[in-house]
């Protein structure tokens, strides 16, 4: 059986990376594999404009499949990529395809529909990121609470601000703080064991998919999205972006928050309203905000945000972290296992 690895040269998943994991595959001895570099993400002008074009258009229409890859495609078996397109017409040219398996958490970047109608089965990694996001999401909460930032800002400019600009009762200790978790999946549950568990806060959260009992399980006490919102010190957002959820966080929503709350986003910037975020931090309708993730990347040097101080931000490195690759492919082991014991598989993309 052969292994078609779509290698990305300006991620952190190159074909040295994904080789020097290569010893992760060697339960498979059926299992042959073939590394191919895609070139589209030299063809931009900015690496990060693929990125983002990615996230909001999909790979059709704009991807060009590179003729290695076209011509390697033909016998392989399975395919493993991340953040590469996988149009409909690499997929028909993969004659023998049985699986497409991307190492990463969401699936922008493939066309499931025709992998879908192919009959091409498509699995993902989900939770991949979820031990690092939800180190950092704690971290800025943190930050924000206790105005460390802005401390440390004061302290360079030659200035000794022991109390903080928000000395209010989210200045506090997490321990006596209420967080509100919208969106309960692998991120989500992360971040409430590190802060049930290592720091004493109280949690609630709403997710749709999630049952009550499990939120309990963990110590989580299950509510309403009025009551998570209106009640919680801090709001943490941990929703996919799909045409549903997009600016689902809006003026309704804010205006429902205390004055004294903070808001976390380092899921996706789309959630959210971008005007209406900027207008009730503004007008102080909540305290604050984190921000890892923007409408615009880089952020644009005339922002507005950039002009706040009860902000603290940081540039979408929430799952950046030195040991994304091995983290990925333990994660896809689970799920090849299954492949072939031919099981049912895990990790499916379902859209």
């Amino acid at each position: 059986m052969k292994g078609l690895v779509l290698c990305d040269p300006l991620s952190k998943f190159t074909e040295e990376a994904l080789r020097a994991q290569a010893q992760k595959f060697a339960c498979f001895p059926e299992l042959e594999l073939e590394y191919v570099t895609d070139t589209n993400h030299m063809r931009m002008a900015n690496p990060k404009e693929y990125n983002l074009r990615m996230e909001k258009e999909g790979p059709e229409g704009w991807i060009t499949p590179d003729p290695e890859f076209m011509e390697k495609i033909g016998d392989a078996d399975i395919l493993f990529t991340s953040f590469c397109g996988v149009t409909e017409e690499m997929l028909k040219a993969g004659k023998n395809l049985k699986l497409v398996f991307l190492m990463r958490s969401g699936w922008e970047n493939c066309n499931v529909a025709a992998a879908h109608r192919l009959g091409i089965p498509v699995c993902n990694t989900p939770s991949r990121l979820a031990e690092p996001v939800a180190d950092l999401t704690v971290a800025m909460m943190i930050a924000e609470c206790r105005g460390i930032l802005r401390g440390n800002r004061s302290i360079l400019q030659g200035e000794w601000i022991q109390n903080d600009i928000y000395n209010d009762t989210t200045n506090a200790a997490l321990c006596n703080l209420r967080v509100g978790l919208y969106g309960y999946g692998g991120i989500g549950r992360a971040i409430a064991k590190r802060l049930t568990k290592g720091f004493g806060a109280e949690v609630v959260a709403y997710d749709t998919f999630c049952t009550p009992e499990a939120m309990e399980q963990d110590g989580v006490k299950p509510v309403s999205l009025d009551e998570l919102v209106s009640t919680s010190d801090i709001v943490s957002i941990h929703l996919r972006l799909v045409e549903a959820t997009k600016n689902i966080i809006n003026a309704d929503f804010f205006a429902k928050m205390k004055p004294t709350a903070i808001f976390v986003n380092t899921a996706r910037a789309g959630l959210v309203d971008q005007q209406a975020l900027l207008d009730a931090l503004q007008t102080k309708k909540i305290r604050g905000a984190c921000l890892d993730v923007f409408w615009d990347e880089p952020v644009p040097k005339d922002s507005p945000f950039l002009k706040m101080d009860n902000l603290t931000l940081t540039p979408h490195r929430a799952g950046i972290t030195t040991d994304i690759v091995p983290n990925t492919l333990n994660l896809m082991m689970q799920d090849l296992q299954r492949f072939f014991r031919q099981e049912p598989l895990q990790f499916l993309v379902k859209e």
